[in-house]
């Protein structure tokens, strides 16, 4: 597990949003944008890398970047991450799933090189059981074949859940360029729609200047 420190909560602006949302059956707000992606994917085809791994390591970037993002909820406390890695869903040949996981690094080229071998690796080894004890963590789906305007997860109704996840969806080509529905779930006790709006608006901009990782 990666470090932490507590969260101050009576220092922290958030304090009364916090309280406020703390017994609802149900804190999580999800929405769904769509990116523009054109300029990763000429970037991952010109430098013949995973679009998987590359959009991931943009969306963990932006991630990283946004405080109420890596922030949980450990054993009854607040705890703010000084990182947080990811799991991610991959496509077994049944037609099941299974998860995979993939540590945060800068570096676009060593990420998806790093994302590879633990795709191929957590594939062979078709379980669910990744990395199931830590907190430190964004889980991640792919839903390939849909370009989805809104997205539902399952749940196991846990209030205390503050696991951030991301869906991405298929990608869609036009005169206008490549773009790709992105899901994001949150629990309100921990972030607003002010900090899922700062890691799109990131997000996007780390895609649109995708070229200056490999300068």
């Amino acid at each position: 597990m990666n470090g932490f420190k507590p969260v101050d909560i009576d220092a922290w602006g958030r304090r009364k949003a916090f309280e406020f949302f703390q017994p609802f059956e149900d804190p999580f707000f999800n929405v769904t944008v769509t990116l523009g992606v054109t300029a990763l994917f000429e970037l991952a085809k010109k430098l013949d890398l995973p679009f998987s791994a590359a959009i991931l390591y943009f969306s963990q970037k932006a991630a990283n970047s946004v405080r109420e993002f890596r922030i949980r909820n450990v054993d009854g406390r607040l705890v703010e991450f000084e990182r947080v890695d990811c799991t991610q869903t991959i496509l077994q040949d049944n037609e099941s799933f299974s998860f995979s996981y993939v540590d945060w690094s800068e570096g676009l080229r060593d990420f998806c090189d790093r994302a590879k071998v633990s795709f191929a690796r957590y594939k062979e080894l078709d379980t669910f059981d990744v990395e199931s004890e830590r907190l430190d963590l964004i889980y991640y789906s792919v839903l390939p074949w849909l370009a989805f305007t809104s997205f539902k997860h399952a749940s196991r109704n846990n209030p205390l859940a503050t696991v951030p996840r991301i869906v991405f969806g298929k990608f869609t080509k036009s005169a206008d360029g490549v773009s790709m529905p992105v899901s994001v779930e949150v629990n309100h006790m921990i972030a607003d729609g002010i900090h899922v709006g700062k890691y799109i608006e990131r997000f996007q901009s780390f895609l649109d200047d995708c070229e200056s990782e490999i300068s």
